[in-house]
């Protein structure tokens, strides 16, 4: 890193489709403000301005937009910034990039086709699942001829999980892919014990669309309440899902049990005032929700949508794991998890000692800075 006589003049670019939350783009704008924490001059690219967690940057980073039209299906975003971020780039040059997760990885080739001379150093980051069962055979071959077109011409390969990395591997016939685990705890923060009431406080993230499957979660409470009338869930996060789970909770008379809290920049304070974490989702990249809520020393059922499970789940007062999409099973989770006393705030936190956000910096940082450290070695 100190082969450069400033920090000043190696300058670092991440790209994403926009400022929507999202796991991906969180960890990118953490990372982003690690670096330019650390006195690199950093530059976010974006296809599309708008977006929660815009306001998350620190006021020091360079933004730039492509101002892709939100007529633009989403589907087509990630190429449509890719070449924007190529044209941005090769009249701005950057001398590391950063790619985050699966849905951005055509800018790792728009960007590999630069000039030699301005061509970035790119790191890419594998964070959602390879394999997937509801893919036919045809589909998983066409995804994983994708990935390799995609990915051929990437620096650096990082996966988020040691199961994701083998899968990579075997998808990029045996590239070495490196593992670091998802930086997504920002900050430190004293860890407030489980309040001591009677209430079972549950607390869900996530943005209101249906893959979220908040669906599912709020059937579960009703079932929850038949056993414990004063549980309440609250749900952080805003999307077009929004009506109709406010037309479920009607339904289901759970006016007093849940509230749809909106969107929030941090969850820390809500994961404060809860005595578990609740992931309900049909699908998630590494669900780094969970991550978060272990840093806060509280307890998690997920159902199995995600890969970080493997890593979280080492020991079973961890929390609880349950099948994809069945309310019954998610509340029986909950009911067995309330009946026992949670452990210690620190012993969970520690289990996730190694998802801050300044270790994932460095690591990412070492591999950004790889290439110019061979052309001045």
């Amino acid at each position: 890193m100190e082969r450069f006589a400033s920090r000043k003049l190696f300058k670092i670019g991440v790209v994403l489709r926009d400022f929507r939350l999202g796991g991906s783009e969180r960890v990118a704008i953490g990372l982003a403000n690690y670096w330019s924490g650390l006195g690199f001059p950093v530059t976010v690219f974006a296809g599309r301005s708008e977006g929660e967690m815009r306001d998350l940057l620190c006021p020091e980073i360079i933004v730039h937009s492509a101002s892709i039209p939100t007529t633009v299906p989403d589907k087509h975003l990630g190429e449509k910034t890719a070449r924007a971020a190529k044209r941005h780039f090769r009249t701005n040059p950057v001398q590391a990039c950063y790619v985050p997760g699966n849905g951005h990885w055509p800018i790792t080739r728009r960007l590999a086709q630069l000039p030699e001379r301005i061509r970035p150093t790119l790191v890419s980051q594998v964070s959602s699942p390879i394999f997937r069962q509801m893919r036919t055979p045809l589909s998983q071959w066409l995804y994983n001829l994708r990935m390799r077109f995609l990915l051929r011409a990437s620096d650096h390969v990082v996966a988020v999980s040691h199961e994701l990395a083998r899968d990579t591997r075997t998808v990029l016939k045996g590239r070495e892919v490196k593992v670091i685990p998802l930086p997504v705890v920002w900050e430190e923060h004293d860890l407030v014990p489980v309040p001591d009431n009677a209430a079972l406080n549950i607390l869900a993230a996530g943005r209101l669309v249906p893959v979220k499957g908040f669906d599912v979660l709020i059937k579960a409470i009703a079932l929850v309440k038949k056993q414990c009338p004063t549980v309440r869930l609250t749900i952080c996060g805003e999307g077009p899902e929004r009506p109709r789970l406010e037309n479920l909770i009607s339904t289901l008379d759970l006016h007093d049990n849940v509230v749809l809290a909106g969107y929030v920049s941090s969850i820390r304070p809500w994961l404060d005032m809860c005595r578990m974490f609740v992931l309900s989702s049909y699908a998630e990249s590494y669900g780094a929700v969970l991550v978060e809520a272990l840093a806060a020393g509280r307890q998690i059922v997920s159902t199995r949508c995600t890969p970080a499970l493997q890593d979280l789940m080492q020991v079973p007062w961890i929390g609880e794991a349950v099948s994809v999409g069945q309310p019954y099973a998610l509340a029986n989770a909950i009911i067995r998890l309330q009946a026992q006393p949670p452990p210690p705030c620190e012993k969970l936190a520690e289990t996730v000692r190694t998802f801050h956000l300044a270790h994932g910096g460095q690591h990412y940082l070492s591999l950004l800075l790889s290439g110019s450290e061979e052309q001045n070695g």
